[in-house]
């Protein structure tokens, strides 16, 4: 089977930092911002102007600038204008200069048509520039001035009720009320013009385009607009439009909108000013939280992997386990290793994708790491005392819980340690997919020997206990069962049925592959025709409203173990059969490492390139952040969830880089989440995309 590639190329990753109080602000409440020159930022605060040095704000002409600063306009030349309380100020050459007072409290400024337009609550005045001569002066209709707008041709300003245009020889007033047209009852919030001369409208019920005549382009009639409150707008070099609304960042790029929210990307949902900076890629966010700046840098996904590896072995590594880290304050150098149920599982994908990388590159690094972590799923495999039996996670003297007297935790033989009983089919899933990859693609003639007894006698003992895992207590674990009477007669497993019975068939193709012990191969034919297996797989998904993924995760990487080495057909094609069902099911969720798999496979490789897509939209930061995605508008909800008693939840889940990023067990339909003080590892993009490069889906520009 002739597989295609796919090149993902360069692409753009946002980084985010935040400035609050603690960076030199004199409240965490920014009210705007601006960027201008080359690297100059400043933020209106209610205690006044601060500019941005060194990495650290300090007060701007603090001596003269008392009052809030609620806005920042320019001029032509690019100087700042800034508005606080009744005065207008302008800053060239580094000093300050007073522009105009006025008799109200000031909303917007703009440089245009070689005229000073000054708006303040009540009135809107516009001077010549060189002579100071008043070309217009009106008191405004409609309530008090919010914004204003000029263009070459055409004079906007919105109020409380309408948007008035300065009209014809006497600039008088002509006002647009949603009475008596189609302009939408909304309070105007922002006006912008673009380059092509509409009118770009923040609205508190989203952003409206006006044609400049009757044209009123609303979310219901453009649904790439945002729905929510809009605050501020501007444009970046790209011809995207940035917006500040009431639930983070939303950018306007290529015909489709990207979320930029609280707390991921900016610190409090409420933005209320967005800039651009000079380089049109830099974007600085003004909330109630602090001032949050998104940097955008180039990179493949071979800078990102590189990216990924080192943040894992500054943070993810215990005793050679791979596992999510419990942090303080969002800040991953505070915190540890978090012990987990299944620190076997975890860190056997770990392994794979270093045993992949290993293959495709050479690199000694890799098997270094992917040694390391072979050495501790073997001693998981060895430390309980028990022949075949493996242990969930293993810990030590003055690591957190040791001792607690929990009851799943058993004093190892020699007394050096502690370990988790209560094994599940996650583990030996977990261990059977990652050592058979390491064995075939980096193991010496030693370690190959070592693995080979260790996974056999995993296999032994489930064989002997009736294809259970029977714990230190003499019981059976709760999910370890591959019993073929319970499986396919009980109900009690009819969620199981299928998954387990992919498990089973990896588990003894595996030991027949490193072994050759004819015990196992007779065995898996057995399981194949006397219990029929395959039959089982072919159809294993469960229909559960995507409410449960842990068995979703599970049959993929027993389906890659297993047909890997399956060389019968008729086998192949039930197992494939339950692939397809599967992933069509599941391909909403544009999960990477399923997305690999299945045009491995199927060579069906029409969506591998979702899969790239959640690769390249993956955060370079995995903590998990407080998210209140249900604030949201427009959002389309499913219905299937009811079947199941659960609460609804979103038809196809947000892009990677809008919400939390979870293991793929955990699937990324929830919108809103608490703040779990995690950082996650982040194999769950190393090992789709190791896979990939390791099978030839990906390819990198070197390489083509």
């Amino acid at each position: 089977m002739r597989l295609g590639y796919y090149s993902s190329g360069r692409f753009t990753q946002r980084i985010r930092t935040v400035y609050n109080e603690s960076d030199g602000l004199p409240a965490d409440r920014v009210l705007c911002v601006h960027a201008f020159g080359t690297d100059s930022i400043l933020v209106g605060t209610e205690s006044g102007l601060y500019r941005l040095e060194e990495d650290r704000f300090v007060p701007a002409f603090a001596e003269t600038i008392t009052s809030p600063v609620h806005r920042i306009r320019t001029l032509d030349d690019g100087s700042p204008v800034i508005l606080a309380l009744n005065s207008f100020y302008v800053i060239r050459d580094d000093v300050l200069v007073l522009l105009r007072t006025m008799d109200d409290p000031v909303v917007d400024f703009c440089d245009k048509r070689g005229l000073y337009w000054f708006l303040t609550e009540r009135e809107i005045l516009s001077v010549e520039k060189e002579t100071g001569e008043v070309w217009v002066r009106r008191s405004l209709e409609g309530g008090k001035g919010r914004c204003l707008a000029v263009s070459d041709s055409e004079i906007y300003v919105a109020t409380d009720a309408f948007i008035s245009i300065i009209h014809g020889k006497r600039r008088e007033w002509k006002n647009i009320v949603p009475q008596l047209c189609d302009m939408p009852e909304h309070t105007a919030r922002a006006l912008m013009f673009d380059s092509n001369g509409y009118l770009w409208i923040g609205t508190d019920d989203g952003a409206v385009i006006y044609d400049n005549m009757n044209g009123w382009y609303t979310p219901r009639e453009l649904q790439q607009l945002p729905q929510n409150a809009v605050h501020a707008i501007t444009t970046d070099a790209a011809g995207g439009v940035w917006f500040a609304s009431d639930i983070g960042l939303i950018h306007l790029q290529r015909g489709a909108l990207k979320y930029y929210s609280a707390e991921r990307w900016v610190p409090d949902n409420d933005v209320l000013d967005v800039a651009v900076g000079a380089d049109g890629e830099t974007v600085y966010a003004a909330t109630n939280k602090g001032l949050s700046v998104l940097s955008a840098c180039e990179m493949t996904l071979a800078d990102k992997a590189a990216f990924y590896e080192d943040t894992i072995e500054q943070y993810h590594v215990r005793r050679g386990y791979i596992a999510t880290r419990s942090i303080a304050d969002y800040d991953i150098t505070k915190g540890e290793i978090h012990i987990s149920d299944n620190d076997g599982l975890w860190t056997a994908c770990h392994v794979a994708a270093e045993s992949f990388r290993y293959a495709v590159t050479a690199d000694p690094l890799a098997l270094e790491r992917a040694r390391r972590g072979m050495r501790a799923i073997l001693l998981l495999q060895r430390i309980t005392g028990i022949p075949g039996f493996t242990a969930r996670a293993v810990r030590y003297p003055g690591e957190k819980g040791f001792g607690n007297g929990n009851k799943e935790w058993h004093p190892s033989p020699d007394g050096s340690c502690e370990w988790k009983g209560e094994t599940s089919s996650d583990e030996m899933t977990g261990h059977f997919f990652g050592s058979s990859i390491y064995y075939d693609l980096c193991a010496t003639e030693d370690e190959k020997q070592t693995i080979r007894v260790s996974l056999c006698a995993i296999m032994d003992h489930i064989i002997r206990s009736g294809y259970r895992l029977i714990d230190a207590d003499g019981a059976p674990t709760t999910w370890a069962c591959w019993d073929p009477m319970l499986l396919n007669h009980d109900d009690k497993w009819i969620f199981e049925r299928g998954v387990n019975s992919l498990e089973l068939l990896a588990f003894l193709k595996v030991s027949y592959h490193i072994s050759g012990d004819e015990k196992y191969n007779s065995l898996y034919k057995d399981f194949v025709r006397k219990y029929h297996y395959p039959l089982n797989a072919a159809r294993h998904k469960i229909r559960d409203a995507h409410v449960c993924h842990i068995d979703d995760n599970l049959a993929f990487l027993a389906q890659l173990t297993l047909l890997r080495l399956e060389s019968d057909p008729a086998v192949c094609n039930l197992i494939l059969c339950g692939m397809e069902d599967h992933w069509q099911y599941e391909r909403v969720e544009r999960q990477p490492l399923f997305s690999i798999v299945h045009a491995l496979f199927t060579g069906r490789d029409a969506d591998l390139v979702e899969g790239v897509q959640s690769l390249r939209e993956m955060p370079l930061d995995m903590i998990h952040y407080a998210m209140e995605n249900s604030k949201r508008k427009g959002l389309v909800y499913d219905t299937e969830q009811a079947d199941w008693n659960e609460p609804p939840q979103l038809v196809c889940p947000l892009p990677y880089d809008e919400r939390n990023n979870h293991r793929p067990d955990n699937g990324g339909f929830a919108l809103d989440e608490e703040n779990y003080d995690r950082a996650q590892e982040p194999t769950m993009f190393l090992l789709p995309y190791w896979t990939g490069r390791y099978f030839g889906l990906l390819k990198e520009a070197d390489e083509l």
